[in-house]
């Protein structure tokens, strides 16, 4: 027997004779491995607040493999698939592994940054305007490493209350409201949203005379046709939530732009984030006897 199949056979003998079960691991909430996979206890898990780990990425320019160094929450991670009666299930191919987790990627609004063979990097896209970022390694038909960073999203440096609302519009005839949330490709308001559309609702209030046109706009992850429609429903949600507070809603126009209108390049996630938002602007008489 050469020294290669040895090492070949231990490896496996003891992959297969640990326990698989292991309630000590911190999973990743939201990345799971492919269906029926369970993590291999005590081998080489690891997570930490805060660490950095260097992905394999495509150079857009040179389509040529190279390593971004990336920093934040970090998940070491070794899965094995197993059949039903306990070992190694080697059924699988390469391709059909990483095609599940490409596609359960792309499917959250992910983003494929590196694929060849057993390996995989792509991006999700976070609430708070930060980046996921996920490393796969498939090998031996059943085994599957994960490296994963949570990288922070921006610091948004204020959120407007209504005299800074009024303020800008005052001054520039429209505000740009980056805290006003949405769910992933939906129109339907997030909680967290609740604090800045009361914001805005005072702002009508206290100016009973004010009128506004609300405006939506997207990335421009998805096509066109699509984004102009998703902007123009959030808008309308908008409208309609402010209602709830009493606002006359023919005060209020709703407008989607969809991807039209970027404040930023959609080259990063936190591009992105920012150029998904809200306008408020503000209507003169004779905008608003045009509705």
């Amino acid at each position: 027997m050469n020294r290669f199949k040895f090492f070949y056979l231990f490896v496996l003998f003891f992959i297969l004779t640990v326990p698989v079960h292991a309630q000590d691991v911190k999973e990743h909430p939201l990345i799971r491995p492919f269906p029926g996979s369970v993590l291999i206890h005590n081998v080489q898990h690891l997570y930490q607040n805060f660490a950095e780990y260097s992905f394999w990425t495509t150079d857009p320019q040179t389509g040529k493999r190279v390593k971004k160094p990336v920093k934040g929450k970090f998940w070491k991670l070794r899965y094995i698939l197993l059949d039903s009666k306990g070992k190694w299930d080697a059924s699988h191919s390469i391709l059909e592994y990483r095609e599940n987790y490409k596609q359960a990627a792309l499917e959250n609004g992910g983003t494929i940054l590196y694929e060849n063979q057993g390996y995989l990097t792509f991006t999700l896209p976070g609430d708070d305007g930060g980046t996921t970022w996920c490393e796969v390694h498939i090998w031996n038909q059943s085994m599957q490493d994960l490296r994963i960073i949570e990288q922070a999203g921006f610091k948004k440096s204020l959120t407007f209350g209504p005299a800074e609302m009024k303020a800008a519009l005052e001054a520039e005839g429209r505000v740009q409201l980056h805290d006003i949330l949405f769910d992933l490709d939906k129109a339907s308001l997030q909680p967290k949203s609740t604090k800045q559309l009361q914001h805005v609702a005072t702002l009508l209030k206290e100016n009973p005379d004010l009128k506004l046109e609300v405006q939506g706009h997207t990335d421009d992850q998805g096509s066109e046709t699509h984004n102009l429609e998703l902007s123009q429903n959030r808008a309308e949600t908008v409208v309609t939530y402010l209602g709830l507070f009493g606002i006359d809603i023919t005060r209020l126009t709703p407008k989607g732009f969809g991807e039209s209108k970027p404040v930023m390049p959609n080259t990063t996630e936190e591009g992105r984030a920012k150029n998904r938002r809200v306008e408020l602007v503000k209507l003169t008489s004779q905008d608003a006897s045009m509705k």
